[in-house]
């Protein structure tokens, strides 16, 4: 069975998205050692040599965070558990006077002397070529990218509109830009994709009320597939102390330091699953083509022995022979047919399970469970599309 070795979109908003949020924006008012190999590959795949996070400034020996970190120059670090490893994701500064709430979970909020609340991410997808086709037939939901400037008129502004906010202005934050970059480059895959990460502050106010709105975007793409998204911080200060606290909440992002040892936790745990799977599925090709050969080799013995006498029998039976044969193959190696979407080609797949799933690199892996679906809760979005299968 074939595996997917794409990107996990999962993962890219694994630190733009730590807290829980609802809708496009915010609702203001609411409620190691021996890592070396993996390093060297993880920085060969990705161009951006590990050894940059070191430099960054990640403290190893500071893993508590939260309150009981170290504070200097008005700041306090905090540690950002990661959700997997059992280990710290990175470590950023953020001011010392700021009540911070979660950082242990990952899900991390301000509850006073302001309000910082963090939005769901938002996902999209979009196909190009004989793919676009096919979604575009089946009505599978598509949104082209669009750039933070656009988001920001096109989903932000109608958002804050209802809850009362008028934009002011916004502009790019290139210093948040390539930290959020960092992090996307060094993350493990298989294959080659265009990623890129830009970042936007929108400023807004209300009466007396005034919010700064840091918003991470972010874009893979690869072949004729694009998967883009991204997820919005809003910070909510009253109009006289607006301004130092926006700076902090800028100032917090660009200051992460992201743990080198996550990331090579992060790569040795897909190039084990990555390996696990290709050994298994040979295993698998290997015992049944043996069994296809004994078969076949049975089967000319048959046929060669009884050909003369058969033959004109055989001339007007030969299409129907081929079709059992062919059963008798796809028996044998435990096969069967399936339509590939994303080609409009039949081909074969393992047979034995009740639903197909394939991308548009022809990987495909099978499943019993008729509820599963690989594009859900945003890990794979858009990219697995289900197969029909002939008996």
């Amino acid at each position: 069975m074939n595996r997917s070795t794409t990107l996990l979109i999962g993962c890219t908003t694994l630190f733009f998205a730590c807290g829980e949020g609802t809708g496009t924006g915010q609702d203001p008012e609411g409620s190691g050692s021996g890592m070396s190999e993996l390093e060297a590959r993880v920085a060969a795949l990705t161009g951006n040599p590990m050894a940059d996070e070191r430099s960054a400034g990640y403290d190893p020996e500071d893993p508590a965070g939260g309150p009981s970190g170290g504070a200097s120059g008005g700041t306090r670090t905090y540690t950002l558990n990661g959700t997997a490893f059992n280990m710290p994701l990175a470590q950023l500064e953020l001011p010392a006077h700021w009540q911070v709430r979660g950082m242990e979970t990952g899900n991390w909020t301000v509850t006073a002397p302001v309000k910082v609340q963090q939005g769901s991410p938002m996902n999209f997808s979009y196909a190009g070529g004989q793919l676009g086709r096919f979604n575009q037939a089946n009505n599978v939901p598509m949104r082209a990218p669009i750039a933070p400037e656009q988001v920001v008129m096109q989903d932000l502004v109608p958002y804050f509109r209802q809850q009362g906010y008028e934009l002011v202005g916004h502009r790019s934050l290139p210093e948040v830009a390539r930290v959020n970059q960092r992090f996307m480059d060094n993350l493990y895959s298989v294959g080659q994709a265009q990623r890129i990460c830009q970042a936007d502050l929108s400023e807004w106010r209300r009466g007396d009320d005034r919010l700064a709105v840091v918003m991470s975007w972010f874009s893979i793409a690869g072949n004729d597939l694009v998967n883009w998204g991204y997820n919005t911080t809003a910070l909510q200060a009253p109009s006289g102390r607006y301004e130092a606290e926006r700076d902090g909440q800028q100032n917090g992002f660009a200051s992460v330091r992201y743990n080198p040892a996550y990331f090579a936790a992060y790569a040795q745990s897909e190039q084990q699953k990555e390996q696990q799977s290709w050994s298994a599925h040979n295993a698998r090709m290997r015992s049944r083509q043996a069994a296809f050969d004994a078969q076949q080799a049975a089967h000319r013995d048959r046929v060669n022995s009884v050909n003369d006498a058969i033959m004109g029998t055989w001339n007007n039976t030969s299409s129907t022979m081929d079709r059992m044969h062919e059963a008798t193959i796809d028996g044998i190696r435990g096969e069967q047919n399936a339509w590939n979407p994303n080609t409009g080609a039949m081909g074969k797949v393992e047979s034995g399970y009740q639903n197909y799933w394939v991308n548009s690199d022809g990987q495909y892996f099978g499943t019993n469970d008729v509820n599963y679906d690989p594009n859900a809760n945003g890990q794979w979005v858009g990219q697995w599309q289900q197969m029909s299968t002939e008996p």
